[in-house]
Order: C-alpha cells, then structure tokens, then sequence
C-alpha cells in the first residue's frame, strides 16, 4: 500500500494494565508477520498484536472446549 494511502494509525488501547514483559528470540518471518499485521490492525504496537492475537486464540479454544 502506498504511503498516501494508508489509514490513521490508532492510538494505542490498552485493555488492562501491563504486567510484564516477553522477550523471545523470533524469526524473520515472524517479526515481519508482526509488523505485517500491526499495519493492518491499524494499532500502536506490536505489543497490541499479540494481546489481541492471544485473545483470539483463548476464544478459539474456548468455543473449540464447547
């Protein structure tokens, strides 16, 4: 996407307060998946990817627990 083209990034909205910090090693593929899908998300962070990543997964597994 072209740079006159993309949408306002959101300012960050965080749902609870932050409680800590992960550092883990990621692959390339990884990192630009983040960055891939923060621009996309139109979120503050790469730290909003992965809180709303994990929250799509505990529903995930809670609809899959039935």
């Amino acid at each position: 996407m072209k740079a006159d083209m993309k949408s306002p990034k959101k300012q960050g909205r965080h749902t609870s307060t932050p409680d800590g910090f992960i550092n883990v090693p990621v692959t390339k593929a990884t990192r630009d998946g983040l960055h891939t899908l923060k621009e996309s998300m139109g979120v503050a962070s790469q730290a909003e990817v992965i809180e709303k990543l994990v929250a799509i997964g505990l529903a995930i597994q809670q609809a899959a627990r039935g």
